[in-house]
């Protein structure tokens, strides 16, 4: 499939112009066209769209319950990576549900052809093999992009999605190889200046990636094989047997070796991370192997996957990536590390493990529509929020392309907040809270988690979607017929009574308890459940005491939520606050009290001292 290139003549005018073409670009560009918009999509190169730098998964704790609301509201990744995937996995499965998730292992190739698939598909989408080198404005409202070649393209709204690119830089051991976001694309130089210019804040994070090695180099006999998940797992609803005419493709555990850490704690100076080349933060939840080796001596091992880049028979057949082996060390020195891994010990390289470090803008400075503050019309999504992950950034994107169609169309923003999606929590954390390394969504993020479980994402928010114009009314109607079926089932556990050890209890009750399960509850009750139905019976019947009491919890935040603060409020006019307070309210501007008591540095104190002042402001315009 090849997306047909859009020639821009001088009186064009787009509603939305879309900047970048990974994964929040790609998700901003088809929900704004979607919408209705007429959008642009502007990237360097479109054979390169929707890619897949670091781990070719999808998903995990956290990042897999993002993929599912993305595809319970309209969104694109969830389908992208079932039609791609050559394993999928359902990840703690000896927990509670609140924790449960899915990861896929994706082909890389094949994600690529089918989000161009799915791109070609949409109206109201042009496309523009170009780079952006400016925001244009005019009285703090976005007029325009200047493009390297095309001269300045009119716009309504813009969504910058330009991930590690802005002045990006990618090392091995203390040299830049290349002035990149990754290392087959040039950095972005010119965008982040012109950001600069109308006013925004930066700052600069790095990132890092493990090499790459030839599958026929490595002897698995040495490694533990570990296998997908059978049966209906997707990210896509409902939930579908993925590979009902195909075998899973097999990912492996292995570990390093003393002689491992030795090799890296014996050179740690060759690595940028420690010779002090490189001093901006990285994420802790990923860390490089040298820096797990040196914040953990008393481990003689740290686990590592390899995990298969592509399917056998495809372009990447023979890749595969050392997940857990993130290294920017000289070239010579990783595969001096890499081949005392048992089963690496002949490994033949195919890329080498690098650094990046890129500019990325404070998200204090977005709204929770991810509009900046000081320009009307200039949307911010992905990794330059200063987010780390695939999912993280088509979460944002989805966002932000779905409120600069609405922008441009003149409707209120679409927001969702940390009581019904784990991407409310997502946004709502970035634009509250003080960050110091790249942020990535966790279960334990989400006060509220065991209401935003990955089994129940649709029917949290199908509804939503069909409002916002991204979800189908077929769809929707799916939704309802499950909701109705949950109900009745219900309805028939707590009807359905039976005398069990002497005393008369309902289906509901018994299934409460610990040790019961559907398969007793068919033995003694006669009632069999099957499919996605069982499953959101089973967590809502054994844990409906926690489910009612956040609920509870999430209404009082609602509520608090209602108590809207006006959004040019002058804290350092307030009496009383303390001056930690004062200065993060008067930066990050929150619009409720509910936002104003997730801000660092803010106390139950300084809330009461707020809510006080807003009362007077209201008696006085009264």
């Amino acid at each position: 499939m090849v997306l047909m290139l859009t020639s821009i003549k001088k009186l064009d005018k787009y509603d939305v112009v879309v900047v970048g073409a990974g994964h929040a670009g790609c998700e901003a560009a088809i929900a704004s066209a979607k919408l209705g918009a007429k959008t642009l999509l502007i990237t360097t190169s479109l054979d390169k769209v929707a890619a897949l730098p670091c781990n070719p998964s999808i998903g995990g704790p956290g990042k897999g319950h993002l993929v599912r609301e993305i595809d319970a509201l309209g969104g694109t990744m969830a389908k992208v990576s079932d039609a791609s995937s050559i394993q999928i996995k359902e990840l703690n499965t000896g927990k509670g549900p609140a924790v449960r998730a899915y990861r896929a292992q994706v082909d890389m190739d094949l994600y690529n052809q089918n989000m161009v698939e799915v791109l070609s598909k949409v109206k109201n989408l042009d496309f523009l093999e170009d780079e952006a080198i400016s925001v244009e404005s005019s009285k703090n409202t976005i007029t325009g992009v200047g493009t390297k070649n095309n001269g300045v393209v009119q716009t309504k709204a813009v969504v910058i999605c330009s991930g590690t690119f802005l002045n990006g830089e990618i090392l091995i051991g203390d040299d830049v190889v290349r002035k990149g976001g990754r290392d087959d694309e040039d950095s972005s130089i010119g965008l982040s200046d012109s950001l600069i210019a109308l006013g925004l804040e930066r700052g600069r994070l790095k990132t890092g990636t493990p090499p790459r090695v030839k599958r026929s180099s490595i002897d698995f006999d040495k490694m533990t094989a570990a296998p997908g998940t059978e049966g209906n797992v997707s990210f896509s609803h409902p939930s579908k047997n993925l590979f009902e005419t195909q075998k899973q493709a097999d990912c492996y555990l292995t570990y390093t070796t003393p002689e491992t850490h030795k090799i890296i704690l014996d050179n740690l100076k060759e690595s940028p991370v420690f010779s002090g080349r490189i001093n901006e933060r990285s994420p802790r939840s990923c860390p490089s192997l040298d820096r797990k080796v040196f914040n953990f001596p008393e481990r003689d091992r740290h686990p590592m996957f390899i995990e298969p880049v592509g399917r056998e028979d495809g372009p990447y057949g023979d890749w595969m990536y050392l997940q857990g082996a993130s290294l920017a060390f000289p070239e010579d020195l990783q595969v001096k590390i890499i081949r005392s891994i048992p089963g690496l010990e002949n490994a033949e390289f195919i890329k080498y493990g690098y650094a990046v470090v890129y500019d990325y803008f404070l998200p204090h400075q977005l709204k929770l529509s991810l509009e900046t503050k000081k320009v009307n019309g200039l949307f911010l999504a992905g990794q330059m929020n200063g987010t780390t992950g695939y999912e993280e950034a088509a979460a944002q994107g989805l966002i932000a392309g779905i409120n600069a169609a609405r922008k441009a169309q003149g409707k209120k923003p679409f927001v969702l907040d940390r009581t019904e999606a784990y991407i409310g929590v997502l946004i709502e954390d970035l634009v509250t809270k003080v960050h110091v390394e790249p942020y990535r969504i966790f279960t334990s993020r989400a006060e509220y988690r065991l209401l935003l479980r990955n089994d129940n994402a649709d029917l949290r928010l199908s509804k939503k979607g069909h409002a916002s114009g991204l979800l189908s009314s077929r769809e929707l109607a799916r939704v309802e017929q499950k909701q109705i079926a949950i109900n009745s089932a219900l309805k028939l556990l707590k009807e359905r009574k039976q005398k069990i050890d002497g005393k008369t209890i309902s289906a509901h009750e018994y299934l409460a308890r610990p040790e019961n399960d559907l398969d007793s509850l068919k033995l003694d009750f006669g009632i069999e459940l099957t499919g996605e139905v069982a499953e959101q019976l089973v967590s809502e019947v054994k844990y409906s005491g926690y489910f009612e009491k956040q609920i509870r919890e999430a209404r009082k935040l609602k509520d608090r939520q209602m108590q809207e603060l006006p959004s040019d409020m002058d804290y350092s006019q307030i009496p009383g606050l303390r001056n930690e307070a004062r200065l993060r309210l008067q930066e990050v501007q929150p619009s409720n009290i509910a936002q104003a008591s997730l801000i660092q540095g803010v106390t139950p104190a300084d809330l009461t001292i707020i809510l006080i002042a807003v009362h007077k402001i209201t008696q006085s315009v009264k």
